[in-house]
């Protein structure tokens, strides 16, 4: 197997024949030397706001220099140049030790400045330091990515076939600082940030994020922070992409797959900040999600000659050297997720319609169609002339007028009363009964369960032979269709079962 893990821009994989098992590639990021530098700008100015010395902040400082340095001269490196052994070292060590150093220790200067917020009086100034603080964890859809997964060799009689399988994924362990840097951000900034009646964002935290948002961009950052408030009880902050961007893999100059990482919905998003009424719940993609299904590579391609040296490289179109890369067609992804984007938004306008047209009070006309089974226990049964215990089989059918209650923060809950009419038939040995009665019934649900009470007040001419019926039980709904299941008892006759197939609006 080649390789398991590619990074972000310029993965090398080597191996020495196509026939040897290559080493595990490590996790790299080569990043635009702008980022790097826009980080010492930041640095130097989160250091001036702090009174007295950082030895943690000056610490990183000092290590940003040489980060930068190191990066500027490793990043230059083309597609069909090998990186030599102090860049491999840089990006699979040094860099990523780096990016948890520079998320920690800026995360807790910038959340540090967040409790001093807390007690301070106007609340612009607490919004001001939480949108602040969001610099320790912005972070675009296209940054910190893994390629999960290996390239597998198979000898030929001329030349190799590599087959590969990949998965574009969030880099775990930066995943897993974002998520406690985000957790402590929305537990300290709740209060501050949300509405007062919990129903969405503060309107001055808004205008302050889209403030954040052009700062980003004008960084020359992809990064951007948007909101979801389509739930009104869990409004939620979310990181995505500013525009899309694509990448390519290529094995010793030969092109394996093109990725593209655009925006989307929350739901898709990496970092997700949910503001539920008891408490604030983090979560996020651990892989990318392009249309609504993980990004997923898998293919062969075919080598004339056995090489005595791979190269995999990973290369994307903002990162500069990316002469003469096939990054697949942009207008065809852009249209299809433009087809795509609009296809959420009718489904999500659907389950809006859908409701609203569950809450407040509905006509509910229901039918159904069942069959009771009970021994025959009381003593009426010698009336009948029948055996005691003898089974007998109830068939009906059943017509109600209902009025329906939908109510619930998505109208999940929902209750149903009414009464109508009863047209049944005893079977026994033989045809025991035919009889007509009023019926009254009363339903709870959630969804597509419930529970089902309906009560047969049977008016026989004997009241000695009366068989009222009262059934109670659970229903699952298919649309307008469902089925029910439950327990009868069955007045001077006995107790059984039944089962109902039914219709309802």
């Amino acid at each position: 197997m080649l390789g398991t893990a590619s990074a972000q821009s310029a993965n090398e994989i080597v191996a020495e024949s196509a026939g040897e098992a290559a080493p595990q590639s490590a996790s790299i990021f080569v990043q635009d030397p702008a980022i790097f530098h826009q980080r010492q700008a930041d640095l130097e100015k989160l250091k001036a706001s702090v009174e007295g010395k950082n030895e943690g902040l000056d610490s990183l400082l000092e290590r940003t220099n040489r980060i930068t340095a190191m990066n500027d001269r490793c990043s230059s490196i083309s597609i069909n140049d090998v990186m030599d052994d102090e860049c491999w070292t840089f990006y699979r060590v040094e860099l990523p030790a780096f990016e948890e150093q520079y998320m920690k220790v800026s995360g807790e200067v910038r959340l540090g400045h967040m409790e001093t917020a807390r007690g301070l009086e106007d609340r612009k100034l607490q919004i001001n330091a939480c949108v602040d603080a969001l610099y320790s964890f912005a972070q675009s859809k296209d940054q910190f990515l893994n390629l999960e997964g290996g390239v597998f060799l198979e000898p030929l009689s001329e030349g190799f076939q590599a087959n590969y399988d990949f998965t574009l994924q969030y880099e775990p362990n930066h995943r897993r600082h974002s998520f406690e840097i985000a957790q402590k951000w929305g537990e300290t900034c709740r209060e501050m940030v949300v509405r007062q009646d919990g129903e969405g964002f503060a309107p001055y935290f808004l205008e302050r994020l889209e403030s954040l948002n052009a700062d980003l961009a004008g960084n020359g950052s992809l990064a951007v922070y948007k909101t979801d408030t389509a739930d009104v009880n869990a409004p939620t902050v979310f990181m995505d992409i500013a525009k899309p961007v694509r990448s390519a893999y290529y094995l010793n100059g030969v092109k394996l797959f093109h990725a593209r990482v655009s925006a989307g919905p929350a739901a898709e998003s990496p970092v997700q900040i949910r503001f539920e009424k008891e408490a604030v719940k983090v979560a996020g993609e651990p892989v990318v999600i392009k249309r609504g299904e993980p990004q997923k590579f898998k293919g062969s391609v075919q080598f004339a000659e056995k090489s005595a040296r791979l190269n995999g490289r990973w290369i994307w179109e903002n990162q500069g050297n990316n002469a003469g890369v096939d990054f697949g067609p942009e207008e065809d992804e852009a249209a299809l997720d433009s087809i795509y984007a609009a296809e959420q938004a009718a489904k999500a306008a659907e389950a809006a319609s859908a409701v609203e047209n569950r809450r407040g009070v509905h006509f509910s006309p229901w039918v159904g169609v069942s069959a009771a089974f009970a021994p025959f226990s009381d003593k009426n049964y010698k009336a009948f002339a029948l055996e005691e215990d003898q089974l007998m089989i109830l068939p009906d059918l059943i017509a109600a007028a209902r009025l329906r209650v939908g109510f619930g923060d998505q109208a999940e809950f929902h209750v149903a009363f009414g009464a109508g009419v009863y047209v049944g038939a005893g079977l026994g040995d033989g045809l025991q009964r035919v009889y007509f009665a009023p019926v009254a019934q009363l339903e709870l649900g959630y969804l597509d369960f419930g529970l089902r009470e309906t009560a047969v007040i049977a008016i026989p001419e004997k009241d000695s032979e009366e068989w009222m019926q009262f059934k109670t039980g659970v229903f699952y709904s298919f649309g307008m269709f469902g089925v029910e299941a439950g327990f009868d008892v069955i007045t001077n006759l006995g107790n059984g079962g039944y089962v109902t197939l039914f219709w309802n609006l």
